[in-house]
Parts: structure tokens; C-alpha cells; sequence
């Protein structure tokens, strides 16, 4: 934690040193600009003087490049040089990047196309605005003349939106001495751009650039209605749940709506009919492959786009005299040259929209993941919402025999209230772990006889509470004390009954058959106990004989610590524990043979824990077991809920199985069953869709190549 609020705050603090430094320079610049304008004012010499014509030309571009609208001042007519290398920087606030432009170190404003003429070595001149330089001359840059091209394209741009026929008006004309005449006829052939007529687009030729689309917003309409009838599910009170379903309904109803309705033609764009010479202008060349990228033109003017699908089939060369129609929007082409027609190509081979299903079915894969993932038991929600919805009832019963002769199929609501027995079940096969389920009840049957099976006296005997007699003695507690010890587990005590304990030993651990705990047992007795009348002892051998020599009233007495006392204890109890599991395992197969008749309630969740503790001994099952005979095994149960399944076992005794947790609110089975059954539905009708469309969509490639004579994709 401490790792990732340093890396927090190591990644704050680069931020804002990187917007400080960048601060830092982007001052620096301009001050630098700033202090070259001022060594240019007192140094350079005036050329000439500003026209009125250039003046009055200049005024629409003075106003501060990063404040668009505070205008600047000339400060007078002179015209001066300046010279040097151009740069540009920039700063981006509020998403918006304003440039700066640098010639020789000085902010300049360029107008009109100026910026065409930039190279890396710049002559040019200037006049002076505020802390500014406005540039009159670039190189080959004209104000004048630079004023008149953005005039004639403007007049380009309204002659190719209003679609006027004639020649698309020239922006760069050659204003030399030499007569028009003169002029290298094919050089302006090249350039040359014709219009010969405007029209709207086709319908076909709409959908063709507008499409269908992906199906986004009803896909996010019907995501938005399952989440509301999610939240619906889980209100505890009908309004809530109401306006929570009618929600769901309103934005599942929108989504189908926008989904399924019929498509109208969208605003039709406007399409010229140009015609004119193909120029490929070069864009970037990639120095390790060797490869240029050039962007295709009509003289030079107009940047035409082909569909894709249309590339590979209609090779576009420099010099080759096209005649398309094109958008006046984006100069995407419908017609290429008489011979390919988007209107014809979508009138006879239709298109074919699937990823709109895939959308959809997407949403109710998720959809069904999701309501299967919160409700795991998608027929139980259904059956219980068939009942209800078929007015079954609730079947109350407080008898077996009504239960019996009555059976609720699945989804019906049920009220018992009786008495019964808990079933006895082994833990997988292991009969001598049984558990007492409470969770499943049988009500009525046949009462329990007990078996003749009883815990024999040694194996009780191993666990009582004279199994180990002990005494205090002060004398020993104060050398303990001396030495650092005599509280706790090192407190030490007198063993009284030594011989006894032995002797319950050995009869529990018979010569020919003892349990596997025993040699533990007889160990940990020997390293416990310390006789100091019977000296170093060899084995529990020696331990026995030396204790049979002395007289019972007078047997000796074994000095040991309370922690030891506990580890023999829980060693007798493991012997003990040994010798009771077959008969815990003989007891729990008798009682769970005689568990005959009546009616099986399984409840599924809500029920009490059974009598058996988790992690209890064999003695504890054996006693819990006991428990079950006679009118003492019967308990009070009140069950309500809905049945999940009915049937009869193996043996035919009828039994069902409820869960509580669906309690008094069938509405929310409803409405789980409605998600799933929308999501299945959704999937299924979309899912098809998809899929048919896909191959649909496949066969139109294949019939537009047919159409076109490309070869067969």
C-alpha cells in the first residue's frame, strides 16, 4: 500500500514538473522572441513603406495568435527585412493548441497562404504590430497576390458547392508577361477540372455512405433494461419494483424501436460530375522499404477518395484522364468513370448488415451470463412463476398423510408445520463420520427400535474423569517456582492413580489387536510420568511389572506437569475414539435402515445446524445418535417456501424439496424469469440473424464481383 501512494505521488509530482519545465520554455521563447523583435527594431533599416492596399489587406490578420480576439497595432507603414531559419512551437490549454510561428527568432503573423512558401533558409518582409511581425513578402509570397488566390478560392469553393458548370476556377494562374496563349497547353490540361453538372445523391448512394450502423445505442437501450429490471428484482416493496420494471420496459421497448423500424433515406448529400486528369502527389516516403505514399488527385485540386472495395479493381495513374462523380462534402466517389456505380452496385446486390445482430446478440450473451451467474436455478424461477401465474395456491399442511396425498409439483408455494426426525447420511461413504441432516426431515414413518449396541466399560472408562486422579503438593510447587516454573502448564502435580491407569491401558489396548493410538498413548505416558520410588524405567513393560510388585493401597505416585496431564488426556481420547468409530458406524447404518415411510422434506437453505457439531469426536456422534430414539428425536419444524422438486426415492417414500429463500415475493421469480427468458430470446432471434447474414454478406462479395467481372473472391 505504502509502495503505490509513493508511486501516486512520484507520478503527480513528474506531472507537474513536466508542466512547469514546459511553462518554463514556452516563456523563454517568447521572451526570446520578444528581445530579437527589439534588436531587429533598433537595427534593421525600412525598405519601403506599406501600401494602402496592403494595409487595408493586413487588417483582417491582426489580432494575437494565442488570444483571437484582442486585435494588435501597426506601428507605422515601414516595411524592414528579416531573414533567417523558421521555427514553431506551441502550447495546448483547455484541449486547444495555439502555434507560434518564429522567422530568425521573431513571432511572426502569416497570412493567407503564406505558409506555402516557408522553406529552411527565409527572405522575407516585414512589418511591425505590437510585440508581433506581420509578413508582406515570403520568399515568393505576395500580400497582394496571396489576398487574390484566397479569393479565387473562395470562389473555387463556391463554384464546387454550388456546382456550376465550367471550369473549377484556377487558384495559382501565372501572372508573367506571357500571354495565356502561350502556356504549355499540356501543363494546363493537367490542371484543368471541369463540373459538368450537380445532382442529390441516390437513396442507394445514401445508404451507401450513411449505412446501418453497429447497433450501439439499442444494444446500450437493452443493457440499460436489463440493469433496470436488475434493480427490480432486488425492491423489496410493489412500488418500487414497478417503477423499476416499467423503466426496464420503456428502454427495452426503445431499443426494439430503433432496432426494427423502417429505415428512411437520410438527408441526401450533393454529387458533382467532374472530369479531369489524374495527378499523384507524393505524401511521405518510408527510406527503409523504398515505398512513397501519393494521394490521388484531379488536377492538382481536388483529393478524390475510392470505396475500398473498388481499389484493388480500378488502378489509379498519374496522367490518366478520369471522369467520376464525387460528394461536394468528403470527394468520395459514387461513379467512377461510367464504369463503377454505387447506386447500381447496392440496387442489385443489396447489402447485408450483420454486425447490428452481433451487437445484440453480444448484449444477451451477457445478459444470460449474468442471470444465470446471480440465479442458478433458472427452472425453479420458471415453475414457481407458472404456478403463480396459474393461481395454484399455497398448500398449507400439518399432517404427512395430507402432504402425502397432495404431493406440490415444482414451483408451487408450501407451508408445513409438524414434528419430525433428522436423517442420518454418511460423509460420502464413511458411515463411521455420519452427520445428522436437519436440513432433510422425514415426517412420520416408522418409529426407531434401538439396536443392541453399547460402548463397552473400558472404552468409557478411557475418558472419564477418575481416568486421571492428581493431587497438589506445596513442596513441589516451590521447587518449580525456584526454578523458573509451577503456573500454567508447568505447574507441577502428583499422578495418584498410576496403576489404575495402566491397567485401563492395557485392557483398551489388547496384545493381539490394539488400535494405532496406543503406541502413541503408551509413549507419551512414559515421557510424561516420573516415578522417583521406581528409578529410570525401560518400556512400558517394565513400567507395568514394577507397579504389579507394589501393594494397590500403597502404589507409588508419578510426579508430572498439568501440560502433560493434558496430552495423555487427549491421547486417551484418541484410543477411545479409535475403539467407538466401528460401533458409531454399526449404530448410524441401523438407525439410517430403519428411516422408512412418511414424507422427505430437503430444505435448501435456512434450517438449524444438526445436533453433530463441526469437528466432533466419534463419542460425541455416538451420543448424538442416542439422542434419536423415542419421542426425544422428534422436533418442531415450520418450513415455508417453494418446492424445487418433488418425486419419491428409491424405496418410494414420497419427498420434495423446498426453498425458503423464494418466501412471500413471487413477483421476483417473475421477473428473473422474464431476464432470462429475454436474454434467450434475444440471443436466439439475433444470434440467427447474425449468422445468416454473415453468410449473406459473403454471397454479395461474390455477386458484386460477378457484377463488376473482378474474379472471385
Amino acid at each position: 500500500m505504502g509502495f503505490l501512494v509513493v508511486l501516486k505521488l512520484l507520478l503527480l509530482v513528474i506531472v507537474i514538473g513536466t508542466a512547469i519545465y514546459s511553462g518554463i520554455v514556452y516563456s523563454a521563447r517568447r521572451r526570446g522572441s520578444a528581445k530579437e523583435l527589439s534588436n531587429l527594431r533598433e537595427q534593421a533599416q525600412p525598405l519601403r513603406r506599406l501600401s494602402a492596399n496592403e494595409r487595408e489587406t493586413l487588417t483582417p490578420f491582426l489580432v494575437q495568435p494565442h488570444k483571437p480576439g484582442k486585435p494588435v497595432h501597426l506601428s507605422g507603414d515601414d516595411v524592414f527585412p528579416l531573414r533567417g531559419e523558421y521555427q514553431r512551437h506551441g502550447i495546448e490549454t483547455n484541449g486547444q493548441q495555439t502555434w507560434h510561428h518564429m522567422i530568425g527568432g521573431v513571432e511572426v503573423i502569416l497570412p493567407f497562404d503564406a505558409d506555402l512558401f516557408l522553406d529552411h533558409d527565409n527572405q522575407a518582409e516585414v512589418v511591425f504590430a505590437d510585440k508581433l511581425a506581420v509578413v508582406v513578402r515570403l520568399n515568393g509570397f505576395e500580400l497582394l497576390e496571396g489576398a487574390a488566390r484566397e479569393a479565387r478560392r473562395d470562389t473555387a469553393r463556391d463554384q464546387w458547392r454550388e456546382g456550376a458548370r465550367g471550369h473549377l476556377e484556377e487558384v495559382f494562374v501565372d501572372d508573367g508577361d506571357t500571354p495565356a496563349e502561350a502556356e504549355d497547353e499540356a501543363e494546363a490540361a493537367r490542371r484543368r477540372v471541369e463540373i459538368h453538372d450537380q445532382r442529390p445523391e441516390t437513396p442507394a448512394e445514401t445508404e451507401a455512405r450513411l449505412g446501418r450502423g453497429l447497433g450501439l445505442l439499442p444494444g446500450l437501450l437493452w443493457s440499460l433494461a436489463f440493469l433496470a429490471l436488475g434493480i427490480a428484482t432486488f425492491r423489496e416493496t410493489l412500488t418500487w419494483m414497478g417503477i423499476w420494471a416499467a423503466l426496464a420496459l420503456a428502454l427495452g421497448s426503445w431499443g426494439l424501436w430503433l432496432f426494427w423500424r423502417r429505415r428512411r433515406p437520410g438527408p441526401a448529400d450533393k454529387v458533382n460530375r467532374v472530369s479531369g486528369v489524374v495527378n499523384l502527389v507524393p505524401l511521405s516516403i518510408d527510406e527503409a522499404s523504398g515505398t512513397v505514399s501519393v494521394a490521388a488527385t484531379l488536377g492538382g485540386k481536388l483529393t478524390f477518395q475510392l470505396p475500398d472495395h473498388w481499389r484493388p479493381h480500378a488502378p489509379v495513374e498519374d496522367g490518366q484522364r478520369l471522369e467520376l462523380d464525387l460528394r461536394v462534402d468528403d470527394y468520395s466517389v459514387v461513379t467512377y468513370d461510367r464504369k463503377l456505380s454505387l447506386d447500381e452496385e447496392y440496387r442489385r446486390c443489396p447489402p447485408v448488415y450483420w454486425g447490428r445482430h452481433l451487437s445484440l446478440a453480444l448484449v444477451a450473451v451477457v445478459a444470460l451470463l449474468v442471470g444465470l451467474g446471480a440465479r442458478p436455478d433458472p427452472a425453479g424461477d420458471l415453475a414457481q412463476t407458472a404456478y403463480w401465474l396459474g393461481s395454484a395456491g399455497t398448500l398449507r399442511a400439518d399432517t404427512p398423510e395430507t402432504l402425502a396425498n397432495d404431493l406440490p409439483e415444482s414451483g408451487r408455494r408450501v407451508v408445513l408445520d409438524g414434528q419430525g426426525r433428522c436423517q442420518v447420511m454418511p460423509v460420502g461413504s464413511d458411515w463411521s463420520r455420519a452427520d445428522i441432516r436437519c436440513d432433510r426431515l422425514r415426517w412420520g414413518g416408522d418409529d426407531l427400535e434401538r439396536p443392541d449396541l453399547e460402548l463397552d466399560e473400558t472404552t468409557l472408562a478411557l475418558t472419564a474423569d477418575d481416568a486421571l486422579e492428581t493431587k497438589s503438593d506445596p513442596r513441589l510447587r516451590m521447587l518449580a517456582l525456584l526454578r523458573g516454573g509451577g503456573t500454567g502448564d508447568r505447574e507441577p502435580l502428583l499422578l495418584t492413580n498410576a496403576s489404575e491407569l495402566v491397567a485401563r491401558v492395557d485392557r483398551a489396548c489388547p496384545e493381539d489387536d490394539p488400535p494405532r493410538a496406543c503406541a502413541t498413548l503408551r509413549t507419551v505416558i512414559l515421557g510424561a510420568l516420573n516415578f522417583p520410588e521406581l528409578g529410570q524405567l525401560k518400556d512400558w513393560d517394565d513400567l507395568r511389572r514394577q507397579l504389579e510388585e507394589w501393594d494397590q493401597e500403597a502404589s507409588p505416585q508419578a510426579v508430572t506437569l498439568r501440560g502433560h496431564l493434558a496430552s495423555i488426556r487427549r491421547q486417551l481420547r484418541s484410543v477411545a475414539e479409535q475403539r467407538t468409530r466401528d460401533q458409531v458406524a454399526r449404530l448410524a447404518e441401523a438407525i439410517a435402515g430403519q428411516q422408512r415411510g412418511g414424507v422427505l422434506v430437503e430444505i435448501t437453505a435456512g434450517t438449524a445446524a444438526g445436533p453433530i457439531p463441526v469437528g466432533a469426536d466419534a463419542l460425541q456422534r455416538w451420543r448424538a445418535l442416542q439422542d434419536l430414539f423415542g419421542e426425544n428425536g422428534e422436533q418442531p419444524f415450520h418450513v415455508e417456501g417453494v418446492v424445487t422438486h418433488s418425486g419419491a426415492d428409491e424405496h418410494g417414500t414420497p419427498g420434495l424439496i423446498v426453498d425458503p429463500r423464494r418466501g412471500e415475493r413471487p413477483w421476483q421469480a417473475l421477473l428473473r424469469s422474464i431476464w432470462i427468458l429475454l436474454a434467450a430470446a434475444l440471443l436466439l432471434v439475433h444470434g440467427a440473424l447474425w449468422l445468416r447474414n454473415l453468410v449473406a454478406a459473403r454471397q454479395r462479395r461474390r455477386a458484386v464481383a460477378r457484377l463488376h467481372g473482378w474474379p472471385a473472391a
